[in-house]
C-alpha cells in the first residue's frame, strides 16, 4: 500500500497559515510554536516537490498546486472530523455545550420559535448565544469562539462555508402617518424616503453598504441620516419620533398588524436579504449544535412565509 507523502499535521498547519494569513497567528490556532509552522509547511512543500505558497506584500497567496491542497485538504479533514464525531455520537442522546452566534434582525424573532422547538427534542444541553453583527460572528467562528454563526450573505473569508436558509425582504418602518400617502403594508418605491431622517446601522454591517448604495443609486436625499446599532433600540425610538429605518421583515414581525409602528414592504427596487448558516469548513457540527441550525432554519422559514403571508393580505 502506498503511503501518502501529506500528513496530517502538516495539511492543519498548511491551513492554518493560509488562513490566518500569517505563521504566528497560525502557531497559536493550532497551539504550536511559530518555527515548527514553518517547518511543517516547508516540508510538506518539499514533498510534494512544488510551492504551495507564495507570499506577497501583505498576504499569502495560494499557488496552482496549493490551490488543489487547500481545498482537498479542507474536505478530507472536515470528512475526518465527521467520522470522529459519528463514532463518538452512536448511540448517544443530544448534550453538551453549543456556542452560537446570531444577528439582531433575528433575534427578536426566530430565536424564541427556534427554542421552543429545540427544547422538546433535548434535555440537558447548554446553550450559550452571542448577538453581534455579521462581520463580529465571522470572526469569532473563525478563532472557533462559536460553533456557528446565522448572519446575511455576503463574502466569506477563507476557512468558512455557509448553507442558505432564507431569503427577506427589506422594508420601511416608521411612526403611524409618516410617509405620508402610504397606510401601513401599503408597497413603497424607495424613493418615498425622499426628505426622511434614516436611522441606519453601523459600517460593520453589511447591509449598511447596501442600503446608502441603494440610495445614491436613486438620487434619495435624507434630511438626516443617523448610525445605531442596536435594533431594539431603534425599534423603539420609531414608535416615539419621526425618524425611520429599513429592517428585514423578520425582526419586524411583531409589528405586522399596525400600531405602535407602521410597515411599508419596499417595491421599488426590491430589496432582499439572504440568511446563511456560517461554520468553519473544515469542521462538522456537533449533533445537538446540528438540531439547533435545523430547528432555527425552520422557524426562519416560517416567520417569512408567515410575514408574506400577511403581507399580501393586508395589502390586498
Amino acid at each position: 500500500m502506498t503511503m501518502p507523502k501529506i500528513s496530517i499535521r502538516a495539511l492543519r498547519a498548511f491551513i492554518a497559515v493560509y488562513e490566518e494569513q500569517s505563521f504566528s497567528r497560525a502557531a497559536k490556532r493550532e497551539n504550536a510554536t511559530q518555527s515548527g509552522m514553518s517547518t511543517q509547511v516547508r516540508n510538506l512543500e518539499l514533498r510534494l516537490g512544488t510551492d504551495l505558497l507564495v507570499r506577497q506584500r501583505k498576504n499569502f497567496a495560494l499557488t496552482p498546486a496549493g490551490q488543489v491542497v487547500y481545498a482537498e485538504g479542507q474536505a478530507i479533514l472536515k470528512r475526518l472530523i465527521a467520522i470522529e464525531k459519528k463514532v463518538e455520537e452512536m448511540g448517544s442522546a443530544p448534550a453538551g455545550l453549543v456556542r452560537f452566534g446570531m444577528i439582531p434582525a433575528l433575534t427578536r424573532s426566530v430565536l424564541g420559535v427556534a427554542l421552543d422547538g429545540f427544547r422538546q427534542d433535548t434535555a440537558g444541553v447548554e446553550l450559550s448565544l452571542v448577538e453581534e453583527y455579521s462581520g463580529s460572528l465571522l470572526n469569532r467562528v473563525m478563532a472557533g469562539e462559536l460553533e456557528f454563526a446565522v448572519v446575511p450573505s455576503g463574502e466569506l473569508p477563507a476557512g468558512l462555508t455557509a448553507r442558505f436558509i432564507g431569503r427577506d425582504h427589506e422594508m420601511v418602518l416608521s411612526a403611524p402617518g409618516q410617509l405620508q400617502g402610504f397606510g401601513h403594508m401599503a408597497q413603497v418605491p424607495l424613493k418615498a424616503l425622499e426628505g426622511q431622517r434614516l436611522i441606519v446601522p453601523s459600517a460593520q454591517n453589511v447591509r449598511r453598504n447596501r442600503i446608502e448604495a441603494a440610495l445614491k443609486a436613486h438620487g434619495v436625499h435624507l434630511a438626516d441620516m443617523m448610525e445605531m446599532d442596536g435594533m431594539l433600540a431603534t425599534i423603539e425610538i420609531i414608535a416615539q419620533s419621526n425618524w425611520v429605518a429599513i429592517l428585514p421583515s423578520a425582526i419586524c414581525h411583531a409589528d405586522r398588524a399596525g400600531g405602535a409602528r407602521w410597515l411599508n414592504p419596499i417595491s421599488d427596487p426590491p430589496m432582499t436579504l439572504d440568511y446563511i448558516i456560517v461554520q468553519k469548513a473544515e469542521m462538522t457540527l456537533s449533533l445537538t449544535a446540528r438540531l439547533l441550525t435545523g430547528h432555527i432554519a425552520q422557524a426562519t422559514s416560517n416567520i417569512i412565509a408567515d410575514w408574506e403571508q400577511a403581507s399580501q393580505t393586508l395589502s390586498a
